[in-house]
């Protein structure tokens, strides 16, 4: 888990590889725009104790037509499974103007959602609700139950509180479900970890399970924090787990999927089974979906911190891990120079044209991998300067990345040159690109900014007029561009 300690500055590595392997990305289509979507709708509704409470009906229960131009959905975190973070086109945002706030009782650390025209955004207070784009009124709202108070008490450590949803939700474009994961207390510092399926439309609840990974003898689900956001492929709903800020108890890295349908059929990857440790935090970030339904993910140093200069010698800790759907280990790559807190996995990877990823960690090293065995085509060094953390995004018309930067600005990455570009100044925040603007908010103050991706010009500048959690990253559909707040969310329009 990401700790406010550092690591040893990013080392110097050769570039040149990085301008060879770069070279494949240029005309390749880029999955960006792709939402994931099972072929097997929800046909039957699976509970298992406790069930959340029902829906409360705030408006109509068809779903709203909304004659804003633009994109219509954003199905998961950087909208889609290549986590790119990247549109190709949608409503002009220029002259940028806030349109609605809502005041939904708790922060939403995840990014809001949209499908079916509807914004789905879900809170540390765990509730879930759905909101028109045009007014951001409550369509329906539900309760995943109550959050975990005074967590420093109950988890040893922590700094959410309370704690209850903080990743992003995924939907199934297909069934029209959006699924939501909730830390749920159940008295006396005990929690679980409860998965809560929604129709889109109505807010029946489709789903509800009981998530906690397979924990060894010994552990308990209150040194967990389902912190990544979700991923649904393959008929499946994935969920990964980290550790509390701190790193109090006894944890692992975990990502466990369950079945949409039918038997909950629950698969897990434990990193770290040889000691402890290896977060799947990611930044806020999901696990990576390729075409072929394979996940990769990204993990952080062993528990405790493992000697300084690494390599992490736990298995699976400091590592980019590629899962098959199953949830089995298909291959690894591992930060050899990642040793103490350098987690690699503050931020996802990010699938590339071409079959290549990025990611990178707290070395402070960009690695470009081979998707199909995680080994090494290039590396840059000198990202940020402080802590890469959240989500990268891509941008495939000026073949480069953005990286978000914990100590301020977003990195840019020049695949094409092989070289670190400009540092975009006033945001922190994991950026996403829409057309060609990259858009990034600033953390804990709340300014969103427009940069030109290809001359990282600052092009506007607007506050957010409330205060905003860690590692927020903007979304967008509708004609609307989205902020989850401390308080609820913000909708911006444009007024060009």
């Amino acid at each position: 888990m990401h700790r406010a300690t550092r690591g040893p500055a990013g080392r110097t590595r050769a570039l040149g590889a990085l301008a060879q392997g770069a070279l494949l990305l240029g005309g390749l289509l880029l999955l960006a725009g792709c939402t994931a979507t099972s072929p097997h709708p929800p046909s039957a509704t699976r509970t298992s104790t406790p069930t959340p409470s029902r829906p409360t009906p705030t408006g109509s229960s068809t779903p709203i037509a909304v004659p804003v131009p633009g994109i219509t959905g954003w199905s998961s975190y950087h909208a889609g499974p290549s986590r790119t973070g990247a549109v190709g086109s949608g409503a002009t945002l220029a002259s940028l103007g806030r349109a609605w706030s809502a005041d939904l009782g708790g922060a939403v650390f995840g990014q809001p959602v949209v499908a079916g025209g509807r914004v789905i955004a879900a809170t540390e207070t765990n509730r879930v609700v759905a909101l028109d784009p045009g007014t951001g009124n409550v369509v329906w709202s539900a309760s995943l139950g109550a959050p975990l108070t005074d967590v420093g008490s109950a988890a040893g450590c922590g700094d959410i509180d309370p704690l209850g949803v903080t990743s992003t939700p995924a939907v199934d474009t297909a069934s029209g479900t959006v699924y939501v994961v909730g830390e749920v207390s159940t008295g006396g510092g005990a929690v679980h970890h409860q998965l809560e399926g929604f129709s889109v439309a109505t807010g029946q609840v489709v789903l509800s399970e009981t998530v906690d990974p397979p924990l060894p003898a010994g552990e308990d689900p209150v040194h967990l924090l389902q912190r990544a956001s979700l991923a649904v492929a393959n008929g499946r709903v994935y969920i990964a787990y980290g550790g509390n800020y701190g790193d109090c108890g006894a944890y692992h890295g975990w990502v466990v999927g369950v079945n949409e349908t039918g038997a909950p059929g629950l698969v897990s990857f434990e990193a770290a089974a040889d000691g402890q440790g290896g977060a799947i935090w990611q930044g806020g970030g999901a696990p990576a979906v390729d075409a072929a339904g394979d996940l990769y993910v990204s993990t952080g140093n062993s528990n405790p911190d493992p000697p300084a200069g690494g390599p992490d010698p736990v298995q699976y800790a400091e590592s980019v891990v590629k899962l098959s759907p199953d949830l089995k280990p298909l291959a690894a790559f591992k930060d050899q120079g990642a040793g103490g807190d350098d987690d690699l996995g503050t931020g996802n990877p990010v699938l590339l044209p071409g079959g290549l990823l990025f990611v990178a960690g707290k070395t402070d090293v960009g690695f470009v991998l081979r998707q199909s065995d995680l080994s090494e085509v290039s590396s840059v060094s000198g990202l940020c300067g402080s802590d890469p953390d959240g989500g990268a995004a891509y941008d495939q018309a000026t073949n480069r990345l953005f990286v978000p930067c914990r100590g301020g600005g977003v990195q840019t990455v020049d695949l094409g040159a092989g070289r670190l570009g400009v540092r975009l100044a006033g945001a922190n925040g994991a950026p996403i690109v829409i057309g060609g603007s990259v858009w990034a908010v600033e953390y804990p103050g709340g300014t969103i900014s427009q940069f030109g991706a290809a001359t990282g010009a600052v092009l506007q500048r607007v506050p957010v007029g409330d205060a905003v959690p860690h590692f927020v990253s903007p979304s967008t559909a509708l004609g609307v561009l989205l902020v989850g707040t401390d308080s609820g969310v913000v909708a911006f329009r444009g007024g060009g």
